[in-house]
């Protein structure tokens, strides 16, 4: 008994420094990395990310306790800039490596293979006049990559965790700095297992926009189908405080033009709501504060409500929210 004790305090205890050096120093590290690889090296790289995070955002699948954290879609991103395969260069568009980052979910052995991002080989794509001009400018930069030691100690690491049954089809990002994914943890196999097929099936439609020559299908890869799932929650969208981040409806419609069945309120900018509210321009309805409060800065009900239904049911229930 005391025995168990302590294991569930050393636990514990390594939890919490987990914790701290995610928010004091790993976090603030791994803004550090992608903010050089969009602005020095990659500019396509920051509208990729955007793509990608609201693919997943769209099919549920981003930012949660049991779906996609934010660092692990950025180092998704990163990964088809810094080490493009099949003898491509690195993507020149957000839509080219929005492309790619689908291919790296569909294609990408997680069980055999290692997936590194080499942020140190980030300045390979660039030519040799960035880098003239970087030199002259006393600008640091590395363009060789990792040595073949530092590979070796990631392939190592990658092994000792198939040994420990660590893998078994997750989805697993490592970096020179975080050899055993730590950092942001794996992706559950359950979860890895839907991000393929849903990789496949917007790849899928894709591929047909391409070869019919129109874009009329083209809204599905953001459409996450519902009938996957056992059941659905709907919440009343007057009392979620972020609904308004959410592009509008004609965003994901094949002409740009939102229907009149599906246009319920008028677009607005953000920055205007309360204002216009204030002056009645936009119908929202108003709902009696029950801590007696006229405003609550950061109180996000939905995501309390995510978190405690995963509290409660996380050993028999995936809850998914976007």
């Amino acid at each position: 008994m005391v025995r168990a004790g302590l294991s569930a305090q050393a636990d514990a205890l390594q939890c919490a420094h987990r914790r701290w050096m995610r928010t004091t120093q790993w976090r603030a590290m791994h803004h550090r990395q992608i903010l050089d690889l969009c602005q020095r090296h990659h500019p396509a790289a920051s509208q990729t990310i955007r793509l990608l995070k609201r693919w997943l955002s769209r099919h549920m699948l981003l930012g949660q306790s049991v779906g996609v954290p934010d660092e692990t879609a950025e180092l998704l991103a990163a990964r088809v800039f810094t080490d493009p395969w099949n003898g491509l260069a690195a993507p020149g568009s957000a839509y080219a490596g929005f492309v790619r980052c689908l291919q790296l979910l569909a294609e990408w052995r997680w069980t055999e293979d290692m997936c590194v991002v080499d942020f140190a080989a980030a300045g390979n794509a660039d030519s040799e006049d960035s880098a003239r001009v970087a030199s002259a400018r006393r600008v640091w930069t590395t363009t060789d990559g990792l040595s073949a030691d530092a590979y070796a100690t990631l392939q190592a690491a990658f092994d000792a965790a198939i040994q420990r049954k660590d893998v078994r089809g997750a989805l697993r990002i490592v970096t020179a700095e975080d050899p055993n994914a730590e950092w942001w943890g794996t992706v559950s196999p359950v979860l890895t297992r839907r991000l393929q097929s849903l990789a496949r099936a917007s790849l899928q439609t894709i591929t047909d926009c391409i070869s019919l020559g129109s874009d009329s299908t083209l809204p599905q890869v953001f459409t996450a189908p519902l009938t996957d799932y056992d059941f659905v929650i709907k919440l009343d969208k007057d009392v979620v405080c972020r609904q308004y981040e959410q592009p509008p409806a004609s965003a994901f419609t094949s002409d740009g033009v939102q229907s009149a069945e599906s246009a319920p309120r008028k677009e607005v900018f953000k920055n205007l709501l309360p204002s216009m509210q204030h002056t009645s321009q936009v119908n929202v309805k108003q709902h009696a504060n029950v801590f007696g409060q006229s405003d609550l800065v950061g109180f996000d009900p939905v995501a309390l409500f995510v978190r405690d239904l995963v509290g409660v049911y996380r050993d028999s229930i995936l809850f998914f929210n976007d």
